[in-house]
C-alpha cells in the first residue's frame, strides 16, 4: 500500500485534478473503516484522482461504484477515466469496481430495485446549488443509517456550502475547509 505522498506522485504522472494530499488523508481514514462486502459510491469521478485514492485504501472486497457523466478522454493531458481505471486495476473482469459513465441521479432511480446499503458515499459532482441538492436528495437515502458516512468535496464552493449549511446545519463536520463529513 502506498503512502499518501507516494500515491499523490503516482497519480500526478497520469492525471490531473483538485484532490490533494489533505483530501487524500480524509479519504484514506474513511475508506479504511469499510469491511469486505461494504459498498462505496463516488459521484463525480472526473479524471479519477479521488477514486484512485479510494481504490488504494479500500479493502479489495469492498464493492466500488464510480459514476460520472463526463469522461475527459479527449483532454490532451488525460488518458481518460475508463482507461485510467483499467490501467490501475480498479475495474475489469474479476474486480469489485464498476465505472458507470452516465447520470448518477438517473442511475439512483434503479437502486431501489437492488438490495444493498451504501456505507461510504462521496459526492463531488457539479457544484452549483441545484446539482449538489439533487445529488444529495437522490443518494442520501441509500446510505446505511447505522454505519454510513457521506463525504462532500469542495465545501469552499459558495453553492455547495450554502446547500450543505441549509440541509445539514450542525449535523456536519467540516474537515480542513474543503471536505464535509455527515
Amino acid at each position: 500500500m502506498k503512502t499518501i505522498d507516494e500515491l499523490d506522485k503516482h497519480i500526478a504522472k497520469y492525471i490531473q485534478g483538485g484532490f490533494g494530499p489533505a483530501d487524500m488523508a480524509v479519504m484514506k481514514e474513511e475508506c479504511e473503516k469499510l469491511q469486505p462486502g461494504d459498498v462505496y459510491v463516488e459521484i463525480g469521478v472526473d479524471e479519477g484522482r479521488s477514486a484512485r485514492v479510494a481504490h488504494e485504501y479500500l479493502h479489495p472486497d469492498v464493492y466500488k461504484l464510480y459514476i460520472d457523466i463526463h469522461d475527459p478522454d479527449t483532454h490532451p493531458a488525460s488518458i481518460g477515466t475508463r482507461k485510467w481505471m483499467e490501467q490501475e486495476g480498479m475495474v475489469g473482469l474479476g474486480k469489485k469496481g464498476f465505472y458507470i459513465h452516465g447520470d448518477a441521479d438517473k442511475f439512483a432511480e434503479v437502486l431501489p430495485s437492488l438490495d444493498f446499503d451504501i456505507q461510504l458515499l462521496f459526492i463531488d459532482g457539479h457544484h452549483d446549488y441545484e446539482s449538489v441538492k439533487k445529488n444529495t436528495l437522490k443518494w442520501e437515502r441509500f446510505v446505511d443509517n447505522g454505519d454510513g458516512t457521506i463525504l462532500f468535496h469542495d465545501y469552499d464552493h459558495p453553492d455547495t456550502k450554502r446547500w450543505l449549511d441549509e440541509h445539514y446545519k450542525d449535523k456536519k463536520e467540516v474537515l480542513h475547509g474543503k471536505i464535509v463529513r455527515v
